[in-house]
């Protein structure tokens, strides 16, 4: 699961870097540095040492702009990511410090759609310190959590996406599989074609890995 994950990511990393506006307001330095953040962002999904460079940049943003959440959440987005690829060990501590920030984030902007549904995502990344254990426990609560992110904003296609794929990648015996996972899947999938982020700075990730799973050119290991 990791490796499709990575791989299909990269393919979506450079949704970036379009389909969005600059807010006027923002501090220039900031935005700047912020753009060039995402831009290695963007080449990272599939490189994960450059992953974890890149979480250090965003965790200098929000350092520096500390009433912030988007950097808050690309730190512990980068993170997630980085740990697919970790040891179980590294795994979670690199987990321990994305949810920091996520929580960080939150704080910062309660009721956030995005930021929870990245908690979400936090949930099924913890799976992967210990399947057996773990599967129980995260899998269930990433899907509450993903479906408060989508009661909070009934646009943002990531939650049903993000619960679209944690369903596909559960075992049937389990409640998982296509067949479960597509109605979710398919929601996301028309919801990303309408999607506008709030600026050039918001998120605006996974759209190609859920066509992906639609169109079964993602497989299970």
């Amino acid at each position: 699961m990791k490796k499709l994950i990575l791989l299909c990511l990269a393919l979506s990393g450079a949704i970036y870097a379009t389909n969005a506006q600059t807010p006027a307001a923002a501090d220039e330095k900031y935005t700047a540095a912020f753009k060039k953040a995402l831009l290695n962002l963007d080449s990272s999904w599939a490189n994960p040492p450059r992953m974890r460079e890149t979480a250090n940049q965003f965790e200098r943003l929000a350092n520096y702009k500390k009433t912030e959440w988007l950097p808050r959440y690309y730190h512990a987005l980068c993170l997630i990511q980085y740990s697919w690829s970790a040891d179980a060990k590294e795994r979670e501590t690199i987990l321990k410090s994305a949810e920091t920030s996520i929580q960080t984030g939150m704080a910062l902007t309660p009721d956030s759609s995005e930021m929870i549904a990245l908690e979400g995502y936090l949930y099924q990344a913890m799976i992967m310190i210990n399947p057996m254990a773990n599967g129980a426990v995260y899998g269930p609560k990433s899907g509450m959590t993903l479906q408060r992110a989508a009661l909070l904003n009934p646009s943002n296609p990531r939650p049903p996406y993000l619960l679209g794929q944690n369903i596909y990648f559960t075992p049937e015996m389990w409640g998982g599989g296509m067949e479960k996972a597509r109605p979710h899947l398919e929601k996301a999938k028309a919801l990303f074609a309408t999607f506008k982020p709030a600026s050039a700075l918001h998120p605006n990730w996974g759209q190609v890995p859920c066509d992906m799973i639609l169109e079964g050119k993602m497989k299970k290991e």
